[in-house]
C-alpha cells in the first residue's frame, strides 16, 4: 500500500493567481474576457487525514470545512452548493494511476452543503462541513484508499457562475491498520492509571545467556532509586524478561534513567520490539516502541500480562553499532 497521506489536488489549469486570492474585501479580480463573478473553492493546505485501525478502537482525523470563494467584489448574496460526487472517481484514477475506492454512502457526514456569500465579501461565511462517521469508521478498512471528490454543483444571485478549472477538488483519505497495542502517538500527559507501588518480588534477566554485557544487579531496576542503573549491551539483538510475579491491567511500561541529574530519558531505544506473557512461555505482541518523548511506552488500553519481553535492537550510537540498554528504574502504570 502507499505511504498513506491526504493531498487537496486542484484540476488541470488552474490558475495561480486564484490559488492566492485574499480575504481582504478590499480586493478585486477582474479579468478581461470573463463578464462572470467566478465562484470557486481552494486547495487544502492542512494536516495530513489518516483512518486509523487499532485493536481496540478505529479512530479518523478526517474533519473538514471547505468555504467557497469568488473572484469580484458584488452587492448581492450568493449562494454556493457544494456536494460529494464519486462519478469523478474512475476518471482521476485512470489519470492518476491510482487505485482509489470511494466512501460507502454512510461513512461520510455531510453537513451545510449550502455556503453563503455574503454582499461585498470575497468568501463565505460558513463552510461545507464533512467529517467520517464515527459509527462506521471500524468499516473503513480499504487497502489502497479513499478519494473524496469535492464539487461545486451551482452558484446564485449576482453574475455569477461556477469556476471552470477551480469547481472540483479531491481529497484522499488513507488507511493505516495497527496490530499491537502501544500508541505511537502518545506521550507521558496521556497515560492513564497510577504507577505501581508495591514491587517486591519483581525481577528481570537477559534471555541470552553468551554475548551479552550486563553492568549493575538487577535489583536495581525496582528500588526506587534512578541513578542505581543496570545496563546491558551485545553486537546482536537480545531479550530482557520483566517478571511482576502477578497480573498486572497495564496500561503504560515506563523504563528511564537520568542524564547526570539533568534529564530522564526512556531506556527503550526506538524499534525495541514489546511481547506480554501470563506464564513467561506464550508470547503476545504488544507493539513496537516508537520514538519516546519522556519517559513511558504507552498502550491504547489496559492489557492483563504478568511477564513483559523486549527485544534491544542494534542500533547506531556514540560507540558504533550495538544493542544496548540503560535502566534506573523499571515499573507499569495499572489501571
Amino acid at each position: 500500500m502507499k505511504k498513506n497521506r491526504i493531498l487537496f489536488y486542484m484540476v488541470a489549469g488552474v490558475l495561480s493567481v486564484l490559488g492566492t486570492t485574499s480575504c481582504n474585501d478590499d480586493e478585486s479580480y477582474d479579468f478581461p474576457g470573463d463578464s462572470m463573478n467566478r465562484v470557486y473553492i481552494k486547495p487544502y493546505t492542512g494536516n495530513d487525514f489518516l483512518i486509523v485501525h487499532t485493536p481496540v478502537m478505529s479512530t479518523s482525523s478526517f474533519d473538514l470545512k471547505i468555504p467557497a470563494y469568488v473572484t469580484r467584489g458584488h452587492s448581492e448574496v450568493i449562494k454556493a452548493t457544494l456536494a460529494i460526487d464519486n462519478s469523478l472517481i474512475d476518471a482521476y484514477n485512470i489519470a492518476n494511476g491510482t487505485n482509489y475506492e470511494a466512501l460507502p454512502e454512510q461513512a461520510l457526514v455531510i453537513e451545510n452543503q449550502t455556503v453563503t456569500i455574503p454582499a461585498g465579501s470575497y468568501y463565505s461565511a460558513d463552510s461545507l462541513h464533512l467529517a467520517i462517521n464515527e459509527e462506521v469508521v471500524s468499516q473503513l478498512r480499504s487497502e489502497t484508499g479513499y478519494l473524496i471528490p469535492v464539487k461545486l454543483v451551482s452558484a446564485e444571485g449576482g453574475n455569477t457562475a461556477v469556476s471552470t478549472n477551480m469547481g472540483n477538488s479531491y481529497l484522499v483519505a488513507g488507511v493505516e491498520v495497527k496490530t499491537g497495542m502501544i500508541d505511537d502517538s502518545a506521550s507521558d500527559q496521556n497515560t492513564q492509571g497510577a504507577l505501581v507501588s508495591e514491587r517486591t518480588g519483581w525481577t528481570a534477566y537477559v534471555e541470552e545467556s553468551d554475548g551479552v554485557t550486563v553492568n549493575g544487579e538487577i535489583s536495581s531496576l525496582f528500588d526506587g532509586n534512578s541513578s542505581s542503573e543496570w545496563s546491558a549491551s551485545s553486537s546482536q539483538p537480545f531479550h530482557i524478561v520483566f517478571d511482576m510475579q502477578k497480573t498486572q491491567n497495564v496500561t503504560a511500561v515506563t523504563a528511564w534513567y537520568s542524564y547526570y541529574g539533568w534529564y530522564d530519558y526512556c531506556s527503550f531505544s526506538q524499534g525495541t520490539k514489546m511481547e506480554y506473557s501470563q506464564n513467561g512461555t506464550d508470547w503476545e505482541e504488544l507493539g513496537t516502541v516508537p520514538s519516546v518523548n519522556g519517559k513511558n511506552v504507552v498502550l491504547y488500553a489496559p492489557v492483563p500480562m504478568r511477564y513483559i519481553r523486549a527485544e534491544i535492537p542494534v542500533i547506531s550510537n556514540w560507540y558504533g553499532e550495538e544493542a544496548s540498554i540503560t535502566i534506573g528504574e523499571f515499573n507499569v502504570y495499572v489501571k
